[in-house]
């Protein structure tokens, strides 16, 4: 298979065909497959919307280390090896997650080995050129919207301090949107100035859903 060949195929298996998708999305808790393929154990809709996402996180990924933060069943690490296949690289990836039942998931749908178990705030992790977290910063953890707000940013700076070159994470949008019980909601603008004061080199996607947007924070050399 020449190189355009292998780029077509990547495309073809990162957009899937109407047929896949709708044969994950359809899958039933009663289905033997559902907690290895439904989108639903997860937290999302649909496949495609899941896939989306997770290209939305991986913008700019051309291959390397990278650290996937509340892993799930590891189904970044599809995404992220066929991005690196684009430019003829592979992707050196680790995980971890507070779900040892999703970990062992992930490791049995991806041939993975060793995913961590535990919290990464806690947890002893090497650093990586790129460190993605999705999702775990949609649920309130704290008492108060003040104790959350700062929560988040003393999490994303360690994130920031375990990456060497890409941060990326997506938060809720309070903007325009129905606000569920329980969920935390920041708003872009404010993220934006607070993130570019700290780190500087801040892009914010608000380019798929009224709900969610992605963050990338870049450690630019």
């Amino acid at each position: 298979m020449d190189k355009e060949q292998l780029k077509q195929s990547i495309m073809n298996n990162l957009t899937n065909s109407d047929a896949e998708l709708n044969q994950w999305d359809s899958l039933q808790p009663t289905d033997p497959d559902y907690m290895m393929y439904s989108p639903t154990p997860v937290g999302y809709n649909t496949t495609a919307e899941q896939r989306f996402l997770m290209q939305n996180l991986l913008v700019g990924f051309a291959g390397g280390s990278l650290l996937d933060i509340g892993c799930g069943r590891c189904d970044l690490y599809d995404v992220a090896r066929e991005l690196a296949a684009l430019n003829n690289d592979s992707v050196s990836y680790n995980a971890i997650d507070h779900n040892p039942i999703m970990t062992q998931l992930g490791e049995a749908k991806w041939g993975l080995t060793n995913i961590n178990v535990g919290a990464f705030e806690t947890a002893k992790l090497n650093k990586h050129e790129w460190v993605v977290a999705s999702g775990i910063f949609t649920q309130r953890r704290c008492e108060t919207e003040d104790d959350d707000l700062r929560k988040l940013f003393d999490d994303i700076d360690t994130l920031y301090n375990l990456s060497t070159q890409v941060v990326s994470f997506n938060l809720m949008n309070p903007i325009n949107t129905y606000h569920h019980e329980g969920f935390f909601y920041t708003h872009p603008g404010l993220v934006m100035d607070m993130l570019i004061e700290k780190y500087q080199f801040v892009n914010i996607r608000c380019n798929y859903s009224k709900d969610v947007y992605t963050v990338l924070i870049y450690k630019l050399q």
